[in-house]
């Protein structure tokens, strides 16, 4: 380091000069890691949404007599496994 003029430096003072930059390498290699974990969740939740779509189009198409919340939770159902059941209203 061009401050310490030669003289050797102690240990709480290379801990003060290294400090900023390991901390700021330790971030970034976090912010990075959770940036990579969060694309499969992204591409799991596209998937549900396009299935939940699809689902509720085909509930318009062939059961229209189906209205309200009871619309919406079969197509929730199915999109997560279940069989789609009808009410039995």
């Amino acid at each position: 380091m061009a401050d310490h003029e030669g003289r050797k430096l102690s240990v709480r003072e290379m801990i003060n000069a290294h400090l900023f930059p390991v901390l700021a390498l330790v971030a970034t290699a976090s912010s990075v890691s959770i940036a990579l974990s969060l694309g499969p969740i992204a591409g799991q939740a596209s998937r549900w949404n396009h299935c939940y779509d699809g689902g509720l189009a085909w509930l318009d198409r062939n059961s229209p007599s189906i209205k309200g919340g009871d619309r919406l939770s079969i197509a929730a159902n199915f999109c997560n496994g279940g069989s789609p059941n009808k009410p039995a209203r």
